[in-house]
Parts: structure tokens; C-alpha cells; sequence
């Protein structure tokens, strides 16, 4: 999911011919100034704004239709390339909360996997590793924002423990994954490249298969995060449970490509309150927002090469942003 943090000042802001202090406005705004869509096969973030912890380390649909289904055995490596644009910011009820706000986002993560033979639990066991590269601008005029960060590192996921079930009918998969800051992250800096905390994640999900030959799927996966204190804040941020998933069918164009169209959907809750109040933020007012969209994925065999271009409308956003994102993913087998 994406996030921003700007410093309380004691200037006041107009607004609806009312005067209120910056820290009322921020109270009134709260979270919507919190989490946007990172994203990295996990890891985006580049948050909207005037907010004391940030939104999430994972993305609002980072993955797709083909979200459950694990790749074969062997060496992988997958980029993915986000553009994921805002201009709206809700509040507690889900309404814009009409501020001049605008948020251009784009991140290249740099994904390598390595799927062994070792079985743990009858399942292949494998890890992998996510390197982030975000680029943010960010403006919110009516309260002085305007920061933006240049391909700069984010946060690292790293995932040691992956198990993936290979069935005839479906496929599954359980992992354990870190999350460290490496990017930095500044408080009076709207646009920093890190969120400024760890978090841990655990995904869990699968793909069934609706015929034999396998052509047609429907995938569901979830994922938990847990965070630890915000650098500068002191708040710990709420944890969070995302699903992800879709329906896709699969077609043979001939010896040589193989395609699949299909339709994704995404959703993600914030499950306990922060730690505290922050500024600009209340403890008890939780994020959710919801996406959907269509991709067409595209596999070259003699290559073993695939590309994946994913769009994905969000709605329904409570204390966050609501916009829209592209994604296209490039993976190489070996």
C-alpha cells in the first residue's frame, strides 16, 4: 500500500469559511492522509500525506489473477513496474475529504526467487528477496505539501521461509516474511522513500483449477501484517489483513505463447487501532479500501519469459486515498 508524513505546524488553515488550527484540521482529516497503495510484490511506499504513522509495506492488489499460483521449482526473477496515481482522500464515512490533493507515484521492484526440491511439510520449500526503487510526488496546497523523491530505496522484504503445495487441482502456498526500513524516512518529508518500520507478514493462499486441463483458476490470497514503532512518531501502526486474487482463462495461441486474460479483485482492512494518537492521525479510526480490475498475462515458452499488464480500479477507501494503478510485471524463469 503508500504513505506520507508531514511535521505539525502552528499555522491555521480557511477552510468552509471556518478557521480551524492545523491540528483540528489534521484531527478531521486523520488517516485519509495515511496509506496509499504501495507496492512491492510488495512494496510501494509512497503514501499520501499529512500523517503520523504510515499506511502499509504491501500493495492493493500487488499480484493479480494468477495471485495463488506459485512458480515451478527453480531460479526466478520478476520485476514489477507500478504507476499508481490519487487525487482523492476520504475520511471516516468514505467521503472526499476535498482537499487539493495530488499523489504520482511509480516503483520498480526487483524480485529474486529460488524454489528448491527440499520438502517441508510435503510442500517445496523456497525464499526470496525484494528490492524496491520508488519515485513519489506529492502535493496537498491547501497545507504547504509539496515533496517528491527521485528512484530512491525503499524497504526490503525479505522471505526465508516459503512452502508451496503442487496438486493436481490446486496449488497453495504459506510464507513468513520481514520487512526491514532501509529506505529513509524523514517526518517533515512527505515523500520519503521508507516508512520508518519493520513489519512482519504472513501470506497464505492458493489457486484452484476448474477443469482438468487447467486452462480456467480462481485464486485467493491473503496476507497479515504487523508493525513495529514508527522512527519519529513513536506510533505503531494498526495491523493489517489484504486479499487478492481473480479468475482467469487460460489459451494456447499455438506452440510458442501461451495467454490468459482475466479479472482481479483486491481488498484490504486495518484490524487494531494504532498504538496512539499521532499528528494527524486518531488511533481508532481504521483504513480499508477495495479494487478491481482486468490484467492480460502473456508466456513465451521457448524463453520462459512472461509479461503481465494489470489495471486495477480502487473504491470504497475509508482514511486513505482512492485512485488507480498500472502494473506491468516481467518474470524470467531458469
Amino acid at each position: 500500500m503508500i504513505l506520507f508524513t508531514v511535521a505539525v505546524k502552528s499555522w491555521t488553515l480557511n477552510i468552509s469559511k471556518n478557521i480551524l488550527t492545523r491540528r483540528d484540521k489534521l484531527k478531521n482529516y486523520k488517516r485519509s492522509l495515511l496509506c496509499l497503495a504501495g507496492i512491492t510484490g510488495l512494496v510501494l511506499n509512497a503514501s499520501a500525506a499529512v500523517a503520523a504513522t504510515s499506511g502499509s509495506h504491501y500493495p492493493l492488489g500487488g499480484e493479480g489473477v494468477a495471485a495463488g499460483s506459485p512458480p515451478p521449482p527453480g531460479l526466478h526473477y520478476r520485476m514489477y513496474n507500478t504507476w499508481y496515481n490519487a487525487d482523492t482522500l476520504t475520511d471516516n464515512n468514505g467521503d472526499d475529504v476535498g482537499l487539493d490533493f495530488d499523489l504520482s507515484a511509480y516503483a520498480q521492484i526487483h524480485r529474486f526467487v529460488h524454489i528448491t526440491e527440499k520438502k517441508i511439510w510435503g510442500a517445496n520449500w523456497g525464499y526470496n528477496v525484494l528490492i524496491p526503487m520508488v519515485s513519489k510526488d506529492i502535493s496537498i496546497d491547501p497545507i504547504g505539501v509539496d515533496d517528491n523523491t527521485s528512484f530512491a530505496l525503499g524497504d526490503v522484504i525479505l522471505e526465508p521461509l516459503a512452502l508451496f503445495w503442487y496438486r493436481e487441482r490446486y496449488d497453495a502456498i504459506l510464507t513468513l516474511a520481514l520487512i526491514a526500513p532501509t529506505g529513509d524516512y524523514d517526518f517533515s518529508d512527505a515523500a520519503s522513500p521508507g516508512l520508518g518500520y519493520w513489519s512482519g507478514m504472513l501470506t497464505a493462499g492458493g489457486t484452484y483449477y476448474l477443469d482438468t486441463e487447467k486452462s480456467w483458476t480462481i485464486s485467493a490470497l491473503t496476507r497479515t501484517l504487523v508493525h513495529t514503532e514508527q522512527d519519529d512518531t513513536h506510533v505503531r501502526p494498526g495491523a493489517e489483513f489484504t486479499i487478492e486474487g481473480g479468475i482467469g482463462k487460460q489459451f494456447m495461441v499455438d506452440n510458442q505463447w501461451l495467454v490468459r486474460p482475466g479479472i482481479n479483485y483486491c481488498a484490504t482492512w486495518q484490524i487494531s487501532d494504532d498504538s496512539q494518537d499521532g499528528p494527524g492521525t486518531i488511533a481508532d479510526e481504521r483504513k480499508e479500501a477495495y479494487g478491481v480490475g482486468a490484467e492480460l498475462n502473456m508466456l513465451y515458452l521457448p524463453w520462459l519469459l512472461q509479461g503481465n499488464l494489470r489495471y486495477v480500479h480502487e473504491f470504497g477507501a475509508k482514511n486513505t486515498a482512492e485512485g488507480s494503478s498500472f502494473v506491468f510485471t516481467l518474470t524470467k524463469s531458469f
